[in-house]
């Protein structure tokens, strides 16, 4: 075992997101991941995961949660987790910056890495049949994205 300071992606926002534990390193139980909103960011697309759980844990400013019909902010050493089976949406709808850990069991860092990619690959507006594959095949469903032919994920800031 040697110290690791993670793997630098850009997130699915635009904002920079470090894989600091992969599955790889914890064979498959977890993910663990620092990641930011800057202010107003809406973050990415209300979703649900069958398969995993996932914990947050905001560092610096504030997290809007909205989990099933619930909204809560979390502010610095707060966290809160969300079950599997629940629709959520973490954004950040103050104006200042938040940088926030989540932890994800099993593992979601390959999703996050292949995200990365489709959003660079289409300059951060991914057609819709090509977000939801790759959120099925990853177990994060986004809801209420067929409605259009594109999503918008490179939303920091507005």
């Amino acid at each position: 075992m040697k110290p690791e300071t993670g793997r630098l992606i850009s997130g699915p926002t635009g904002q920079p997101m470090i894989v600091r534990i992969d599955g790889d390193a914890s064979r498959g139980a977890y993910s663990v991941i620092e990641y930011s909103h800057a202010a107003g960011a809406l973050g990415p697309p209300a979703h649900v995961h069958h398969h995993h759980e996932e914990a947050f844990y905001v560092i610096d400013g504030e997290l809007t949660l909205l989990a099933g019909s619930e909204s809560i902010v979390l502010g610095p050493g707060q966290t809160a987790v969300v079950p599997r089976g629940i629709v959520h949406q973490p954004s950040n709808t103050s104006d200042n910056p938040v940088r926030f850990i989540f932890i994800s069991s099993p593992p979601m860092d390959e999703f996050f890495i292949a995200l990365s990619k489709l959003v660079a690959d289409t300059n951060g507006t991914p057609p819709t049949t090509e977000l939801t594959e790759l959120g099925e095949r990853y177990d994060s469903i986004f809801v209420d994205v067929a409605a259009s032919s594109s999503v918008r994920l490179n939303n920091e800031g507005g």
